[in-house]
């Protein structure tokens, strides 16, 4: 600043123009960095193409899949998503409607994507204290679609994951 300060008007005029230049030149490179940094691209999840259905699906998990990108309306925590027919679920669940599955422990009236005997199932769970599994639908007017599993029934039950919903069904 003291050397700045000892030159003639003419020369801090120069000192100036070469110290705006720099700061100008600076600045448009920074820009261009900034536009160059690469975001880091958003977590993608599986979207299961076969609906998990009312007993009629049997989607193939791990081939049978798109990979769509977590963000918007998709929950942070979801580790995929299954598109679901039928209106046994309604109205938490509508026909056609794609839904979110993490892999939290399930509890009594979570929602569930589950296997029966090769079937796929969105349901209700419940699990009584003789081990009997209840898959419940939530639309009660298709009582007709729920499945009730006893322990001792030998059919094979497989859960893929805990539906995120953003209100616990009664």
């Amino acid at each position: 600043l003291e050397k700045y300060r000892a030159l003639t008007v003419q020369s801090q005029n120069i000192v100036d123009g070469v110290l705006n230049g720099l700061l100008d030149y600076e600045t448009k490179i920074q820009a261009v960095l900034e536009e160059e940094q690469e975001t880091p691209p958003p977590r993608m999840i599986p979207l299961y193409a076969t609906p998990a259905a009312a007993g009629y699906a049997s989607p193939d998990f791990g081939t049978d899949f798109e990979y769509i990108p977590v963000e918007g309306s998709v929950p942070s925590g979801a580790d995929f998503a299954v598109r679901v027919q039928g209106d046994s679920m309604e109205p938490f669940i509508l026909d056609d409607s794609i839904v979110y599955v993490n892999r939290d422990p399930m509890a009594k009236g979570d929602v569930g994507i589950f296997c029966v005997d090769g079937d796929m199932f969105c349901k209700q769970y419940y699990k009584d204290e003789t081990g009997t599994v209840y898959l419940l639908s939530l639309n009660r007017t298709r009582a007709d679609a729920d499945l009730v599993l006893p322990a001792t029934s030998g059919r094979n039950l497989v859960w893929y994951g805990r539906v995120i919903l953003e209100k616990r069904p009664r």
